[in-house]
């Protein structure tokens, strides 16, 4: 990524400051690879939170990965329910996912990764169709205890909006440098940490104005009484 020892030092200072904010972290244990692929299919549009409540309706409508596997587009857009169209559109992507699945294994499992080298599981999922680097890095650090650094749409925004990544850096140059710079041991307190990251309160003006106004209203309201 473009000037990169500059936006390090930045990203470092930013996620030192949000995880001083936390007494603990306590990561969940690892998930089973499927799984986890199908919640980070959807969270990198909407969040992992939201990914989880899709793929939980999917798995308690449907008898099991394959009727999902072939359902159309519709059928799993109508079961995830009430959705932002960003969630909806990867309804496909995950279709592909699973029959490009099926394809290499036979079966609809992610267990081999579990026998590969980090770095071979990696290119494995970067393989699959419609899974995009969202994916590899969730599975990989939430499946397979890897060095990733999942990224989604809303924290890419705000990191740009933030200047601490370039702002024409894509999701893969992002997730490549923040691993390149945030450690294996950190990888999963900085995911956790970074969700709640805003732009927004790092000037804190927004906040004090609003406080102002309404302070000024009061004082223009009492003048009128």
């Amino acid at each position: 990524m473009k000037q990169g020892t500059m936006y390090a030092g930045r990203i470092k200072k930013a996620f030192t400051k949000a995880r001083s904010s936390y007494t603990s972290i306590d990561p969940p244990p690892l998930d089973d690879p499927l799984n986890r692929l199908c919640i980070a299919m959807f969270g990198s549009a909407v969040g992992d939170e939201r990914g989880e409540k899709f793929t939980s309706r999917l798995l308690a409508h449907m008898v099991d990965w394959n009727e999902i596997r072939v359902s159309t587009v519709e059928e799993i857009e109508a079961t995830i329910g009430s959705a932002p169209q960003s969630a909806k559109a990867r309804c496909r992507p995950l279709l592909d996912a699973l029959a490009s699945v099926y394809e290499c294994e036979n079966v609809l499992s992610l267990d081999r990764l579990h026998t590969l080298g980090r770095r071979d599981a990696r290119t494995y999922l970067e393989a699959l169709k419609g899974v995009d680097d969202y994916a590899v890095a969730s599975v990989t650090l939430w499946s397979l205890g890897g060095h990733a650094i999942p990224v989604d749409d809303r924290l890419l925004e705000a990191l740009q909006i933030a200047d601490l990544v370039h702002p024409q850096a894509s999701r893969g140059e992002v997730q490549a440098f923040l691993e390149r710079h945030i450690s294996a041991a950190d990888a999963k307190d900085f995911f956790y940490v970074m969700q709640t990251f805003s732009p927004t309160k790092k000037a804190g003006s927004s906040t004090k104005k609003k406080k102002a106004t309404t302070k000024s209203k009061t004082k223009t309201a009492k003048a009128k009484t």
